[in-house]
């Protein structure tokens, strides 16, 4: 079966004063119609910028996409020119940016805003863009729309921008939707309405949802599979059943360590994941995550491990899993951290 969205091997690298930035290090995956993928790892593990190279962002210079393919529909989308490139974002790939504040244009009514894409695409009037504009606003959950369709980004709460920033990402009906945190700037309350929007609009028009988030809870809210990501690369992915009761990476078990229980079943404290994400400038030439990790072996530290299979398309990439690697029972005995 052809995939919506595959991924193969994608790197991407970035120009600075210091040297090249290897950001992205090889990732591959994919994404079928009507699926949420959620894409989860720390701050600087290349979420964003896996995001940005399917949507043809990455600026160049100073980025690159240095190998591998995106394909949509089984175009491949690295190779598209420019305008062939732009036809397909906003119309058919959509993004969902993280902060609604800097994401909308303070000089622009939302309305015009919202129907930007739409008119550029289609050949409208100005009264059809604008019942078009409403009627996303409506969609989205906004009141009293055809007043606020003609308000500015400043007059709406934080909430609201996103809901905008939402309505705009499907003003086209696109078939995949990118949403690149979109939860992180807003309140629990307002976290939970904005999450219980994009699963009702999904079921309702099909869409295809990359979350790319650092936050387990949204994942488990509304992902079907989880991808797992830490200095570039991919350490393991899985349905979001898979990822949660069954993880097969350290650096997975340490994100579960950190998370708090709300059964209120055990009062054990939180275990952070110590230490320092590897330097991009020089990435290790073995488990980038092997300096962090409690069960490191000598070969950790020397070749990269090849990725396991557990079925059901759950893989991970660690060394444990080697039938050579001593039982996770021997490291605890030998005094390394419960998994």
């Amino acid at each position: 079966m052809e995939h919506l969205l595959e991924i193969k091997d994608l790197q991407v690298n970035f120009k600075t004063y210091g040297g090249e930035v290897k950001a992205v290090r090889g990732v591959s995956f994919h994404v079928d119609k009507g699926e949420t993928v959620a894409v989860v790892g720390e701050s600087g593990c290349g979420k964003s910028v896996t995001a940005q190279a399917i949507m043809g962002l990455i600026p160049s210079p100073p980025g690159r996409i240095a190998g591998g393919q995106v394909y949509y529909e089984g175009v491949e989308l690295t190779a598209l020119p420019k305008k062939e490139m732009l036809a397909k974002r906003g119309t058919e790939i959509a993004m969902i940016f993280q902060d609604p504040m800097t994401a909308l244009n303070p000089t622009m009514r939302v309305g015009a805003q919202i129907v930007e894409g739409f008119v550029r695409t289609q050949k409208v009037s100005k009264e059809e863009a604008r019942k078009r504009a409403i009627e996303l606003l409506q969609m989205v959950g906004i009141p009293d729309a055809e007043k606020r369709v003609d308000q500015y980004p400043h007059e709406f709460s934080g909430g609201m921008r996103q809901r905008v920033v939402i309505a705009i990402a499907l003003a086209c009906n696109p078939k995949l939707v990118i949403a690149d945190e979109p939860t992180t700037a807003l309140d629990v309350t307002i976290q939970a309405q904005i999450l219980d929007l994009l699963k009702k609009l999904q079921a309702e028009n099909q869409l295809a949802v990359i979350m790319i988030t650092h936050d387990l809870g949204v994942v488990a809210e509304v992902a079907h599979r989880a991808v797992v990501m830490y200095a570039g690369i991919v350490v393991e992915t899985g349905t979001v059943e898979d990822i949660f009761a069954a993880p097969k990476h350290p650096y997975t078990w340490g994100l579960m360590r950190s998370l708090p229980r709300i059964d209120g079943q055990t009062k054990e404290r939180l275990v952070p994941i110590d230490g320092t994400p590897p330097d991009l400038f020089q990435p290790p030439t073995g488990c980038p995550f092997a300096a962090r990790c409690d069960y490191a072996m000598e070969i950790c530290q020397q070749q990269m491990p090849p990725e396991n299979d557990f079925g059901s398309n759950h893989k991970a990439a660690c060394w444990l899993h080697d039938p050579r690697a001593p039982k996770i029972d021997a490291l605890i005995a030998a005094g390394r951290q419960d998994a």
